[in-house]
């Protein structure tokens, strides 16, 4: 085992040659997939967790102190209602299907964010958490470990940051167990909504002639070396190293991109900002052939200060305080307009059915308000999350609340269902296993899909 280790060391780094800055090969490892219902999936991560109860949840019937100072609006599906701080989302819900009744025990932000991205609940409920080797993989990292079909994309990438909290890196985020090899192909989109464009060119130096005279001495070695060892990766090696030539000779891989080539209309209604433009590259993300795109909310300069000018420095949506002037003058309206955009340009491309479109966060937000500082903190027992395309029936409500969006009392969610869904849409069985790094078997997940959801 130990020679074929450094087979394996050995055959990455010749597979390297000719890449400037990105082993390709590893980007492009991935397993096997099923026939699939949607062949995409864009995940719209809200970092630090909504208020259901202001947002898709309201309860105008409850006191003040419970119900807040938002109203319900009309939707373009007949009988529901959701908060008048989305209207662009309003008219979009015939796209859509709420699901109001999630929930899991997690009130810190560490264990909560690992639990919602990966299915599963991690061994620690306590904040503080340092990324491990033995955490289990984010459900796109999973995914990606299933798919077998060439790539002329990375079929799984993270934008427009790794969520940090007190400079640590939150748990839940990349493979984990599967090993860094499977990590999502990470993205940067700066605050002014600017994309950090990746290299996927060769060396300068290298010319293509220049670059398919190695590729045939690699593929050379890789025969050479499959007659002394026998192993599925090594057998494999070939056909990353061939997806990722593809990759370097082919322009559209660099155009996807490239957001200026979309109208400036177009951009406008995505939102001029780091979120915004986020979205917007997630869909010509996919559209060029990755097949599960992360968008985290990733930190901007807030749009309200306060009466001295200052600015909040909140982890995005963890609004303990300024609650009220937070959501309804910065983050929802940038959320509002890149969700909507979203499922309309979707919508008007046809790919809405080949797409799973996810938005959810950490949890929910208190239903009864703090007074100290007129907001609402972490609430884990009951939230919203709202799901699209792919093969879901759309204009539905999945699951209640009480009185007071407190507690669930019909059809309780766990995050586990949530990837079990998302796996069944997507045409992986949720409940096969993937060999991690090692050989042992992870589930992909333990939950049961929403099928009453799926079409």
């Amino acid at each position: 085992m130990r020679n074929l280790n450094l087979h394996r060391r050995r055959l990455l780094q010749v597979g390297a040659i000719g890449f400037s800055g990105l082993n390709l090969p590893s980007v492009l490892r991935a397993g096997g997939q099923q026939t699939a219902k949607a062949k995409s999936c864009i995940l719209l991560y809200m970092d630090g967790g909504p208020s259901h109860i202001d947002l898709l949840d309201l309860k105008p019937g409850a006191p003040p102190e419970i119900r807040g100072p938002y109203s319900e609006i009309a939707t373009s599906v007949p009988g529901l209602r959701i908060g008048e701080l989305l209207p662009l989302v309003a008219q979009q819900m015939h796209r859509a299907v709420l699901i109001r009744s999630v929930r899991h025990e997690e009130v810190v932000h560490d264990p909560a964010v690992y639990q919602m991205l990966t299915g599963y609940k991690h061994v620690s409920s306590a904040g503080g958490l340092k990324v491990e080797e033995t955490d289990l993989p984010q459900m796109a990292a999973s995914f990606g470990a299933t798919v077998r079909t060439p790539a002329v994309m990375p079929k799984v990438i993270q934008l427009p940051q790794t969520m940090t909290m007190e400079g640590r890196v939150l748990p839940g985020q990349n493979a984990g167990v599967l090993g860094a090899a499977r990590d999502p192909f990470c993205v940067d989109v700066t605050k002014g909504g600017e994309v950090g464009l990746p290299s996927f060119g060769r060396d300068p130096q290298v010319s293509l002639s220049r670059l398919d005279d190695r590729v045939s001495l690699l593929r050379q070695f890789n025969q050479e070396l499959s007659r002394l060892e026998s192993s599925d990766e090594l057998e494999r090696m070939d056909e990353f190293q061939s997806q990722a030539l593809e990759i370097l000779r082919s322009p559209r891989v660099e155009e996807a991109f490239h957001l200026t080539q979309e109208p400036a209309a177009l951009r406008e209604r995505y939102g001029r900002n780091r979120h915004g433009q986020s979205v917007l590259l997630a869909r010509r993300l996919v559209e060029a052939g990755s097949r599960f795109v992360t968008v985290y909310w990733g930190r901007e300069d807030q749009d309200w200060a306060d009466g001295r000018g200052n600015r909040p420095a909140n982890n995005p949506w963890d609004t303990h305080r300024n609650h009220f002037p937070l959501v309804e003058r910065s983050l929802v309206p940038r959320a509002d307009r890149a969700l909507s955009a979203l499922l309309q340009d979707l919508g008007d491309r046809g790919l809405l059915d080949d797409t799973l479109v996810i938005w959810m966060g950490d949890f929910g937000r208190t239903p009864r308000i703090t007074r100290e500082w007129a907001s609402r903190d972490h609430w884990p027992h009951a939230f919203s999350v709202l799901m699209a395309g792919g093969s879901l029936k759309p204009g539905c409500i999945y699951g209640r609340t009480d009185k007071f969006a407190a507690y669930v009392e019909e059809d309780p969610v766990t995050p586990a269902d949530l990837t079990a869904t998302i796996f069944e849409v997507l045409g992986v069985n949720p409940h096969a296993s993937v060999v991690d790094t090692q050989g042992r078997l992870h589930q992909l997940s333990t939950g049961t899909p929403l099928r009453e959801l799926i079409i």
